[in-house]
């Protein structure tokens, strides 16, 4: 498990990871999770679990505050 910081659409995030991503996956991961509003106190209230599917490949992202935790499944 790696983390690593990354800046994108004026924010920054901590992302955490089990396997090697691509850019381009972390980006659509959190541009999927910005429009669930995702990152908002109140929905990680209720929802901090997604599925989230990019191109050929299923995820399975924890949001914790700034936190994304993504596993390939």
């Amino acid at each position: 498990m790696d983390t690593m910081p990354f800046l994108h659409a004026d924010r920054a995030f901590s992302i955490v990871f089990f396997e090697d991503l691509g850019f381009t996956e972390v980006r659509k991961i959190l541009d999927e999770l910005l429009a669930e509003n995702a990152f908002s106190p109140e929905v990680q209230e209720q929802h901090g679990f997604y599925l989230i599917n990019v191109e050929n490949s299923s995820f399975s992202v924890w949001v914790s505050d700034m936190e994304v935790i993504i596993k390939r499944t």
